[in-house]
């Protein structure tokens, strides 16, 4: 019994001598860290890029509407106006380039109707700040009817300035005057079968059953031209 209770006091005193010492912690270097990259998810992801509109150098042809006009001098000293529309197409008024035009022109006191078809160049002298100017040459051909004629076959050539301002890059505002020949090409005799012929003897139309009538055309005419417009630019 003496030797149990010996025991245990025993026990107990080296339990607290060992409480009283310092922990000791061992001292070490950290693990040091490999040299290979953080590996980083991929990703496809592409920001959307603003949109970017058209500047006016990237813009090469244009789309145009006009109000057209001519102050057409026949023979006889008459003269009479044309009025009407045109809507055509050309390559952008900024550079030097091609046109092509189709125009209605009226004349109300005289019950005229005129159709033209022309095409040609246009040459760029003036580009700045939005302003342009340019001078235009061409040729075409054109349907004149009139109460009381023939219908007239005219070949034209059409010479001009036009002016403008291109307020948007997809829009310009232009004007412009010029002038324009047209030469009189009908044919003289209509035959009876409705075909046309060049020639006016007593051989006219004889293989298309004979000579109806002699054409009686206007003739040759040219004058001012003036026209105002807007141009769509794509």
């Amino acid at each position: 019994m003496k030797k149990i209770v010996f025991g245990g006091i025993l026990s107990l005193f080296s339990a607290a001598s060992f409480a009283n010492q310092p922990l000791v912690i061992q001292q070490g270097a950290p693990i040091p860290l490999g040299d290979e990259a953080t590996p980083v998810a991929e990703t496809k992801f592409k920001p959307l890029q603003p949109v970017k509109y058209k500047n006016e150098t990237a813009l090469n042809h244009s789309l145009m509407l006009e109000y057209s006009a001519q102050k057409g001098k026949f023979e006889n000293n008459i003269e009479e106006d044309l009025t009407g529309f045109g809507i055509g197409y050309s390559s952008s008024p900024h550079k030097n380039g091609l046109w092509g035009k189709f125009e209605y022109q009226q004349n109300n006191e005289y019950d005229g109707k005129a159709y033209e078809f022309s095409f040609g160049g246009h040459l760029n002298f003036i580009n700045l700040n939005g302003f342009y100017a340019l001078g235009t040459l061409g040729t075409g051909f054109s349907v004149l009817d009139v109460d009381g004629f023939d219908t007239s076959s005219y070949w034209t050539i059409p010479i001009g300035l036009e002016a403008g301002y291109t307020f948007t890059p997809n829009f310009s505002l232009y004007t412009g005057i010029g002038y324009k020949w047209s030469w009189d090409i009908s044919s003289s005799t209509t035959c009876k079968n409705g075909s046309q012929s060049n020639s006016t003897g007593s051989g006219s139309c004889s293989w298309n059953g004979g000579i109806d009538h002699y054409n009686y055309t206007i003739g040759d005419f040219d004058g001012v031209t003036y026209k105002a417009g807007l141009r769509y630019n794509f």
